[in-house]
């Protein structure tokens, strides 16, 4: 088995910010924001460990922990661990995987929630259990935006119906209005609210959504988007910034706005002001054809890469 080495929690925070931007897709649970928000809100800790086989660094794990009475620890590693240089040959990847599992054991003293960012394969998830996992859920899909990619590439990439939508919301006579510093997000987090009871979904807190904006601005990682009907708003969308990558995390539309399709000119509009500040991905967050299928349906119109990963364990 390949001699792996994981360093905890060593080096400067510039070093760490540095090694993420390396990571050429990063997703948001790895990234530092959001261990501050998700400290400042449930009281987890971060662990932050750098990767190294063969005398050099190949990727990047970022574990939450939280404890209780001293003796009962909680963990979790969602979406990583993430790679420089694209995922490692299986054996140093199994051997990586060992090591994670001793370093985050499950029993009833410690629990261990694992999303690991794997494609959905029958090798996956084999390598996992034998590694010591357990599988408990179902893998996270997602869909990837390509924002190299020119304009007009990015149109022709578009599902049929998806750009016949967005031109007829380019001629509604909509405004759209940037918001770099996401300052009307309180209000955007009430319409995820009410649309989430509404439809029955499980929303990201208020709270957790604020310190994740008031965590990631400084380093230019926020965008509100919304298009506007005279002075009303009738589709709004939060997008969150990482490394090189963006996340598309809160989606809203009322009635008018889903008639003349105003998300899609939201969405549209965001990609250029992402690419323009050097993003280079858009991770557009989970889809659900069973579940949401309209969600689902919006999001792989986009001409993305549709991904799935191998599950959730522990």
């Amino acid at each position: 088995m390949p001699d792996i080495d994981i360093a905890w929690n060593e080096g400067a925070m510039a070093e760490w910010t540095a090694a993420f931007a390396r990571v050429p897709r990063s997703t948001l649970p790895q990234c530092f924001g959001y261990a501050q928000a998700m400290g400042k809100t449930h009281g987890y800790v971060p662990r932050l460990g750098m990767i190294g086989y063969a005398g050099r660094a190949i990727g990047m794990v970022q574990v939450l922990e939280r404890r209780s009475l001293k003796v009962f620890a909680q963990r979790q590693l969602h979406r990583g661990p993430l790679w420089f240089d694209g995922e490692p040959e299986p054996d140093v990847l199994e051997a990586v995987l060992r090591r994670l599992r001793r370093e985050c054991p499950d029993n009833p003293l410690n629990r261990f929630s694992f999303l690991p960012e794997l494609a959905a394969a029958p090798e996956s998830e084999a390598m996992l259990l034998r590694c010591g996992f357990r599988r408990t859920g179902p893998g996270y899909r997602t869909v990837w935006l390509d924002l190299g990619k020119s304009d007009e590439d990015l149109r022709a990439g578009l599902a049929r119906d998806w750009r016949q939508r967005l031109k007829g919301a380019e001629k509604a006579g909509l405004t759209l209005d940037l918001d770099p510093e996401a300052k009307n997000l309180p209000w955007l987090a009430k319409q995820e609210h009410d649309q989430a009871q509404a439809k029955r979904y499980r929303e990201m807190s208020g709270r957790l959504a604020v310190r994740l904006r008031n965590a990631l601005h400084k380093a230019d990682g926020v965008l509100l988007a919304a298009a506007l009907d005279g002075t009303a708003p009738v589709a709004a969308a939060l997008l969150l910034g990482h490394g090189t990558t963006a996340t598309y995390q809160i989606g809203w539309s009322n009635e008018a706005g889903k008639k003349t399709g105003a998300m899609r000119l939201v969405l549209w509009r965001a990609l250029g002001h992402l690419r323009e500040r050097g993003f280079r991905w858009l991770d557009l967050g989970g889809v659900n054809p069973d579940t949401a299928p309209g969600v689902t349906e919006f999001k792989l119109g986009t001409g993305g890469e549709a991904t799935e990963s191998v599950g959730l364990f522990r």
